[in-house]
């Protein structure tokens, strides 16, 4: 206790704590966190793994400090979130290792990862639930973790709950206000433009007897033909603002991307073609979600993108479009279990599923199946 309240990085922590609570996204949030924590800890590597919100032991995005992008790329695949990471996670408590190599909970490192011996790891907690972990390896001076830098660790982790909370409810915060107003939206052009734009066409309708015989009557016809199309699109967009309350697939479909895309710092763009709320069974939603979880995980894991599109079109087909604007697809891409899976499910349900690249870069996934 007295070397702690004597140790001077306190000073450091809490600056690095008021900077990182000066950011407003959550993934440069976690980026300068990572940085702070390797040089507060006098770490060579520290990094921050994100847990997937639908799986709570598997990691959905993974922050370093300490290894550049190109030894990232060599390394290839995140961690899943097993081993020492994933003894993190279930303990929620620090866990400390002084030899990875001769550790049981360890399972090892992947081709052109760097050389390793000490962990230190803590879990970031928000509330009631592990947001995610926070680790550090190998210290500058080669010496094993100390119970000071622990403190130090669980230090940032309290700090950083703390911010990624604050993140999380002003994201929650302005989610409630676009429903807000989208159900003000919805209930103006409902009471005000839609009943105007009829009375204009009924008015247009009473003159047309008296112009039957000149040139104007065509035009007039002309313009409540474009009145009732108009009225029609409106009435469009009032249903679709109304839909996205509540529990229907238009609306889960919207939560389940944008939580995804929130936690993984993704800017996400969702249009919707068809009535989905009317064509969509309870199986055929279930299966949206899926292959809609599959798609936007792969993207996070791998695509290093961005922003993310998403097009979901019914018919008499249920179609879901996946666009990024991240790194792209190799020539020769590995086909990892998620692929295999999107296109068994494809084929399952007599549809298709392809992948290939985006018209401007990235990627662009595209899954079919009759309804």
């Amino acid at each position: 206790m007295e070397r702690l309240v004597n140790e001077p990085r306190l000073k450091d922590i809490f600056e690095a704590l008021i900077e990182v609570v000066s950011k407003l996204d959550i993934d440069e949030t976690l980026t300068l966190l990572a940085d702070h924590t390797r040089s507060l800890t006098r770490s060579r590597y520290a990094a921050i793994g994100v847990l997937d919100p639908e799986h709570e032991h598997q990691l959905l995005d993974f922050v370093t400090s300490g290894i550049d992008s190109r030894e990232r790329e060599l390394i290839g695949k995140p961690p899943s979130g097993d081993g020492l990471l994933g003894t993190v996670i279930t303990s929620r408590s620090a866990v400390i290792s002084n030899s990875i190599a001769d550790d049981k909970r360890a399972i090892g490192f992947p081709p052109n990862h760097p050389t390793m011996k000490h962990f230190l790891g803590v879990p970031i907690i928000t509330g009631e639930r592990v947001f995610g972990n926070i680790y550090v390896t190998d210290r500058l001076d080669d010496q094993p973790f100390d119970q000071i830098d622990v403190a130090i660790l669980e230090t940032l982790a309290t700090g950083a709950s703390a911010v990624i909370g604050n993140l999380l409810l002003r994201q929650a915060l302005m989610r409630a206000q676009v429903e807000d107003d989208r159900t003000r939206i919805a209930r103006d052009l409902h009471d005000d433009i839609i009943q105007r734009l009829f009375a204009v066409g009924l008015q247009l309708q009473a003159a047309l007897p008296s112009l039957q015989r000149t040139d104007g009557a065509r035009f007039v016809r002309q313009a409540i033909e474009d009145l009732d199309a108009a009225i029609g699109e409106i009435r469009t967009t009032i249903f679709e603002l109304e839909a996205s309350r509540g529990d229907s697939p238009r609306a889960e479909i919207l939560d389940l991307t944008s939580r995804l895309c929130m936690i993984a710092g993704l800017r996400e763009h969702v249009v919707f073609s068809g009535p989905i709320d009317t064509l969509l069974t309870n199986s055929t939603k279930s299966l949206a979600l899926t292959v809609l979880r599959e798609l936007i995980t792969n993207v996070i894991k791998h695509a290093d993108a961005n922003e993310l599109r998403v097009e979901i079109q019914v018919s008499d087909n249920l179609k879901i479009l996946v666009v990024d604007d991240g790194i792209g697809i190799s020539d020769d891409p590995h086909i990892g279990h998620g692929i295999v899976n999107l296109h068994a499910k494809a084929t399952d349900h007599g549809g298709s599923f392809s992948i290939a690249a985006g018209p401007l870069g990235g990627s662009r996934a595209t899954f079919i199946v009759p309804l």
